[in-house]
């Protein structure tokens, strides 16, 4: 069964993210474990290490995902930002290895004008690093994007290439629904989801989606700009995400919402329930009262 998760906020502590999903009704849950515009590690005591899963194990939300920072490239030319890149990446890595998070999902950076092939070898290295370091069961994953200016990733193909330089089982994909929309494929009706399912297939396979981000688009079809809306209210549409959620080739990978919410305050029940009615999902029980 498909399962319908949310990006929810860590503040307060890792493990305060279970009790917010837990409200919104979320069944996959995605944090930033740090403020993602700093290179902030997390250092979690064994009492936080055991209390995570506990929580984990007390709610059943097993399917949980790190969000690396914002701030890792992987293309750079410049050797002190790859150096920094490539240990924020290994030690969220550690950490959800140490936590028994699913795994790490992250954006591959820019190449700021040197081209994707000339970069490929570089971020390869580096992501064959960072997995050789961090033995364990969770996975590093590779998030599309909208393909604005320089960033890498935002065709299937250079995905699978660099799944291909890299050669790792433990190296996943993630689907950005509003990436891929504005990056180019269009999701809007039947004909141009099923072509951008079967590049998707063909390209990366469907056994490599780890977790698909589920955000309408607020910016227009193909104009390459990263603004993620409410499902429904954006470009992509209500009717696009029935489709998706219907379609047994994507629905083995959770879907995690990453909208702005209905009171501005990030993803909501609200947004939940809309998913799981397009579902066909039964919903969600009343909220308790305290």
């Amino acid at each position: 069964m498909v399962k319908i998760g949310a990006h929810v906020s860590a503040q307060g502590g890792i493990s305060t993210a279970f009790d917010r999903a837990l409200q919104i009704g979320a069944e996959a849950v995605q944090i930033h474990p740090t403020p993602p515009q700093t290179w902030r590690r997390l250092h979690p005591d064994q009492e936080q290490v055991a209390t995570f899963r506990r929580r984990m194990a007390e709610t059943s939300l097993d399917a949980f995902f790190f969000h690396a920072v914002y701030l890792i490239n992987l293309a750079t030319a410049k050797e002190e930002l790859l150096t920094q890149s490539k240990g924020s990446l290994r030690h969220h890595l550690e950490m959800a290895n140490l936590l028994g998070v699913r795994g790490v999902i992250f954006h591959p950076g820019s190449h700021k004008g040197q081209g994707f092939e000339t970069v490929l070898p570089q971020m390869a290295e580096a992501m064959r690093w960072t997995l050789a370091e961090t033995a364990g069961e969770s996975l590093l994953i590779i998030e599309n994007s909208a393909g604005a200016g320089a960033n890498i990733g935002s065709s299937f193909s250079q995905i699978r290439q660099m799944m291909e330089a890299v050669d790792d089982p433990r190296l996943r994909f993630c689907l950005d629904t509003a990436h891929a929309f504005t990056a180019g494929y269009d999701l809007r009706d039947a004909e141009g989801l099923e072509r951008t399912v079967e590049e998707l297939g063909r390209e990366i396979g469907f056994e490599r989606l780890a977790a698909i981000h589920a955000n309408d688009s607020k910016a227009a079809f193909g104009s390459n700009v990263d603004r993620h809306q409410n499902i429904g209210d954006g470009e992509i549409g209500l009717e696009a995400f029935r489709r998706i959620l219907a379609d047994p080739r994507l629905t083995t990978a959770p879907l995690i919402l990453e909208v702005p919410g209905f009171e501005r305050q990030g993803p909501d029940r609200t947004n939940v329930e809309r998913l799981r009615a397009l579902a066909g999902l039964p919903p969600l029980p009343p909220i308790a009262e305290a």
